[in-house]
């Protein structure tokens, strides 16, 4: 069975479907273009991997913060998949899914910041300690006057790949994150 992996919370659509150590992942700027790009994405990427929608059995989905509408639509599309194929579905901070990869095992903390509006941003501080995530801060509200001065990861998509590595640590079920 694959595990799809799904964020639309910032201009970037994060989609990837992996088993094992095989997989693909893509990431595409598209503003907000996502409900016209995804099933044809998807769609690409399961011909890459030679695999039908019905073998997806796990789906792992950003949830936020991010915009409203952003969220909404892999919220809708990947618990529609779910439900027609029978899959898991678990949720994964968008902040921490954008900030894992560059997360050094006992090394310093890293703050995953998204723009937002009215110049304030989402953020959540993160480490990584004996390979799994340490949340330091969780995800808030912050005014730029409030940013840390160091150990900063500003607009970074959230990764694929992560969401996937993540899927131990997840929590089952979807909770938006709505700021």
């Amino acid at each position: 069975m694959w595990t799809l992996t799904l964020d639309t919370a910032t201009p970037y659509l994060s989609l990837g479907l992996f088993r094992g150590d095989e997989g693909i992942g893509r990431i595409v700027r598209l503003g907000r273009r996502h409900e016209e790009a995804l099933f044809p994405i998807l769609d690409g990427l399961l011909g890459e991997v030679g695999a039908r929608k019905e073998e997806i059995g796990t789906v792992v989905l950003g949830e936020g913060p991010g915009s409203y509408t952003g969220l909404r639509i892999a919220l809708a599309a990947g618990l529609g998949i779910a439900m027609a194929h029978g899959a898991q579905v678990y949720g994964v901070s968008s902040l921490l899914a954008a900030c894992w990869p560059f997360l050094e095992e006992g090394g310093p903390p890293l703050t995953a910041l998204f723009t937002a509006r009215n110049g304030l941003y989402y953020g959540a501080t993160y480490a990584r300690r004996e390979g799994r995530p340490l949340v330091v801060q969780p995800p808030r509200k912050l005014k730029h006057s409030e940013l840390p001065q160091e150990g900063l990861l500003l607009d970074a998509p959230p990764d694929p790949r992560a969401l996937y590595e993540l899927l131990p640590f997840a929590q089952k079920g979807v909770e938006p994150a709505y700021l």
